[in-house]
């Protein structure tokens, strides 16, 4: 088989593994025999559970042209994934690892879509009632197209829309990402929302490109927030080698009203970032104020330091009585406080316990899905560039102090991959987990179980051999180091013949 016969193959069996994640449903507005016959175009086409496959949970609703609705039932918020009870077969307790779960008195589980897209939609609109556990719908090359947001379980934070022309969005009733569902007593009926859309600054519609957007709130029906936007009269330019349509917005709500800031790219920021999320012109001067008033609450503090020379000749700084009793500076680590960092850190132990569940319940994809995620918001540390560094072998052990256990979730997502038949990227976060915490057995171990599902025995025998001697016991380690072993002796006996 040649180089092109085995691309051709391999990306063939990622295709069909895509496929097993994701459900594509196209032309879903298309005159029916009946609808012809009652004289209607208007159609409603109702989706549902038993419309996707079995452990399809992202959806992507593409090529449809109205006039029509489609709706996202909350049939489909009963999606779900659960954590099995009986777990008698456990491995090595390794501390946050996803295979080694304690025996729980009831299965844990997840409910809803893990995705939205929509794409190359006309005439028509698109009504979610569901959850989406992401909490993100995206939004490409829509025309005169309608998407309503709709009831206590429709959960869309996010919406990120691109190159659309006549774009209505609609939010009535729907709740805030940060929503706490309201407990309800002697019944299982009525309202759950505590907190709607946009009342929350991490509710955000993001869009480049579009033209006529619409943006509307509603409660109980009626009109409570409305905004317009275009990309054209809100300002946009070409910058760089950026056209015009990649300059992007976001719209959200602010003070009680509807705001369109533009997105500053990354030379703009002036080095000031708040991880990975987007920056506005406005964002970044609180951002810059926050810093200086750190700052000089960092010289108050000290400026009546003194100074005391110690016996080996060395000065050691020490406030003088005066300032006891003060309250103490925040922590601050690269622009974010020490309760930024907490509020990243919650989130990524979120999102990998989501992908540990996903993970003991044998769904795969989807906890590649939300390891992904957890990582994407480990970006947004301050501790990112001594990570990269480390990764790039530029740090060493004694200077590498992260803020977080990348490695856990790295080796957690190699399982997966390894799972799925991923083979280079299981060796990639392998690799990576191995070289951020070189101690941590099971990163070593998943970096040898790829290179043995490579075919690289010498390799694979030498990362095992590195692995057998931090668990020395492990039989797993001890019989994958045998098998590969085999292997090669297999190998090298054919190549003598």
């Amino acid at each position: 088989m040649n180089e092109a016969e085995k691309t051709k193959k391999v990306l063939e069996q990622y295709k069909k593994r895509e496929e097993g994640v994701v459900e594509t449903l196209s032309d879903l507005l298309a005159p029916s025999a009946e609808s012809e016959a009652e004289g209607g175009t208007h159609q409603t086409k109702f989706v549902t559970r038993d419309m996707l496959g079995v452990g399809k949970r992202v959806v992507t609703i593409c090529d449809t042209s109205g006039p029509g609705r489609i709706v996202l039932t909350q049939d489909l918020s009963n999606l779900e994934s659960a954590t099995p009870i009986n777990a008698a077969l456990q491995p090595k307790v390794y501390t946050d690892d996803a295979e080694n779960n304690a025996k729980m008195s009831q299965p844990t589980v997840h409910r809803g879509l893990i995705k939205l897209n929509l794409r190359n939609l006309e005439k028509c609109t698109v009504v979610v009632k569901c959850k989406v556990i992401t909490g993100t719908v995206e939004v490409s090359h829509c025309k005169d197209f309608t998407l309503i947001v709709e009831g206590d379980d429709a959960t869309v934070a996010t919406i990120r829309a691109d190159l659309c022309d006549n774009l209505d969005i609609q939010f009535r009733d729907s709740p805030s990402s940060k929503n706490v569902p309201l407990r309800v007593r002697d019944t299982n009926s009525g309202p759950t929302t505590t907190l709607f859309w946009g009342q929350d600054s991490d509710d955000r519609i993001y869009h480049a490109g579009v033209s006529r957007l619409r943006v509307r709130t509603f409660r109980d029906t009626v009109l409570d927030l409305e905004t317009t936007a275009d990309y054209v009269a809100d300002g946009a330019k070409a910058r760089g080698n950026a056209s015009a349509e990649e300059c992007q917005f976001v719209t959200s709500i602010l003070n009680g009203k509807f705001a369109t800031e533009r997105v500053l790219t990354d030379s703009e920021t002036k080095g000031l970032k708040q991880g990975s999320r987007p920056m506005t012109e406005r964002e970044l001067k609180v951002l810059e104020r926050k810093k200086s008033q750190i700052e000089q609450a960092l010289d108050e503090r000290l400026k009546d330091v003194v100074k005391v020379k110690a016996p080996n000749g060395n000065e050691i700084a020490t406030a003088n009585d005066s300032n006891a009793d003060d309250e103490p500076i925040e922590e601050v680590y690269a622009s974010q406080t020490q309760r930024d960092i907490d509020g990243i850190v919650s989130s990524i132990d979120e999102q990998k316990a989501k992908g540990n569940e996903a993970f003991a319940a044998g769904e795969y994809a989807q906890a590649v899905l939300f390891y992904t995620v957890a990582l994407d918001r480990a970006a947004d540390l301050p501790d990112k560039s001594d990570v990269d560094e480390k990764l790039e072998g530029r740090k060493s052990e004694l200077d590498f102090k992260p803020l977080y256990t990348r490695h856990v979730i790295l080796s957690n997502r190699s399982a997966c991959f390894l799972k799925l038949g991923h083979h280079e990227k299981a060796l990639k976060d392998g690799s990576d987990a191995s070289t951020l915490e070189p101690t941590y057995v099971k990163g070593v171990f998943r970096q040898g179980l790829a290179l043995h599902a490579m075919g690289k025995y010498r390799e694979a025998i030498d990362v095992l051999a590195a692995a057998q001697k931090i668990e020395p016991k492990n039989k797993q380690i001890r019989q994958a180091l045998h098998f590969a072993e085999v292997r090669m002796t297999q190998e090298m006996r054919k190549r003598m013949e």
